[in-house]
Formats: structure tokens, sequence, C-alpha cells
């Protein structure tokens, strides 16, 4: 009977499935690091992205994977779902690639639509904003690309504002955010399609690796909308700023850090550093 069981599990992780104690659910295991994950924004899916070149599609009720896309000819680093049903992937192979999710019989089916981006950078970082208007994507050259929903996804444009890789986006209000290795975070206001740096935020000692945002709570129903960013860094701190969307030209405020009290931001540039990023996956 042992030996019977262990032959079963054997089979099992030949064929890629993990079985969750006490549920009946299979996952279907991806092959290398995941490398970030989406909600659906009806919540009912969640995606994740891998190294291994695939996007799986989990169904979070019970847990069941519904499809695994065989997604890019790299490394998927990024993957963000947009409103009725678009997804956006983002691949170490210079592609940024739009799917649409369709419902086939009990399960999913995802359709590529349309390819956005094809160069010789990888692509690092992806982010859409509020209203799923815009699409933005950032790359191991330090730009950020966007395009337009309204208008079939055509390419908006290229915001030029760091020197390194470009490794997180995130959006609130008319204002995007993209972290960087070089150890900055620029702060982008939108008009239109027209898009202004209106501020440099320095003070991590390393590469900007994540960034969250979220409406001030303090500062709710004022006429000047504010926001609080978060920023997560290599350098082991986590630091929290306060954001005016009616900020001048490099105007920010630094609020406070999680977890490097000692150091304060500089109103300078940060030194650079390139090592470490050369290899497109993020």
């Amino acid at each position: 009977m042992i030996e019977t069981m262990h032959k079963m599990k054997q089979r099992d992780d030949v064929l890629g499935f993990q079985v969750r104690r006490h549920k009946t659910a299979l996952w279907i295991k991806h092959s290398d690091a995941v490398s970030c994950l989406s909600l659906s924004d009806n919540k009912l899916y969640l995606y994740s992205a891998s190294w291994d070149r695939t996007i799986k599609v989990w169904r979070i009720a019970d847990s069941k994977c519904l499809e695994s896309i065989h997604a890019h000819d790299d490394a998927v680093n990024a993957v963000v779902c947009g409103e009725e049903g678009m997804v956006f992937s983002g691949s170490a192979d210079g592609t940024v690639k739009v799917w649409r999710r369709e419902p086939r019989g009990k399960g999913l089916k995802h359709t590529a639509v349309k390819t956005l981006l094809k160069q010789e950078c990888a692509v690092t970082a992806l982010a859409v904003d509020a209203d799923a208007s815009m699409v933005y994507c950032g790359a191991s050259d330090g730009l950020v690309n966007f395009w337009e929903r309204e208008k079939g996804y055509a390419h908006g444009g290229v915001l030029k504002g760091h020197k390194l890789a470009v490794l997180c986006l995130t959006s609130a209000g008319t204002l995007v955010f993209s972290g960087s290795a070089d150890k900055t975070i620029c702060v982008w206001r939108r008009e239109g399609v027209i898009h202004t740096c209106v501020s440099v935020l320095t003070g991590h000692d390393g590469p900007v690796k994540c960034l969250a945002v979220e409406e001030d709570r303090e500062n709710a129903g004022g006429r000047d909308k504010r926001w609080v960013l978060y920023s997560g860094s290599l350098d082991k701190s986590v630091k929290v700023w306060s954001v005016s969307e009616s900020m001048n030209n490099y105007q920010s405020q630094h609020q406070r850090m999680v977890s490097d009290a000692e150091s304060l931001p500089s109103v300078s540039e940060s030194s650079l550093s390139s090592s470490g990023w050369a290899s497109g996956r993020n």
C-alpha cells in the first residue's frame, strides 16, 4: 500500500500536479519562479505569470487552474488585468501582448488580440490606470511606453525620466508613478495624453522594486487631492510619501520611513548603479 502511494505521488509530480490537503482541486505547478499576480476586474480569477513563459488562470472560488497560456518566448515579468476581460502581459522577450478572456464551456479561453510592443529591451513592469483607459509599460532601457484604450490601444507616447531599468509602475487619479533601478521614483501627471514629470522622489539607497498607493484618508474630501505612496527597495527599506495631484514641478513631501528611520531623502539625485539588472528577468 505504501509503495502504491509512493508511485502515485511520483506520477503526480510527473504530471505537474499538486494535491492540496482537504481539497479535491488540483493545482498545476509553474516550472519556474512566479514573477507576479493580478486579479481580474470582476475578482473571480487570479492570473499568475512566471519565468516558465506561461500565464496560468485560476478560479478563486475553487482554486482550480482553468487555463495555462504559453504567452511568450521568454520569462513573463508582468501581467495586469484591465476591464471587460482584457489582460496584458509583458516579457523579457521585449513584447507586450493583449489577451481577451472569453467563456468556453465550463472554463475559459484566452485569445491573443494584439502585440503592443516588440523591442530588444526586456519589459519589466505593467500598469493600467483606474478606469483602464491607459496601459503603461516599463522596460529595462528606463523608458515608459503607454497606449490608449479609446484608440484601440494605439501607442500614445514615451515617458523619459529614468537612467536605468523601470522595475515597477502604479497609478492613482491623474498621477502615474514609476520606480527604477536608478533608485528614484518619477511622479507623472496626466492631462489627456500629455504626461509631465512633476516630481522625482529620492531617498532610497537601492533600486526601487515595488510601489503601492492609496488615497490620503486624512485629506479625504479636501480640495487638494492627495495620495499616500509606499515604495519598497532592495536597500531593505519601505518609505511612505505624501503626494499631491496639484503639486508644482519637483515639489513633494516625504512623510516617514517604515524600516529605515535614520536616513532622510536627499534633494539631489541619488548615485546610480547598473549592476544586477542585465538579465531581463524582473
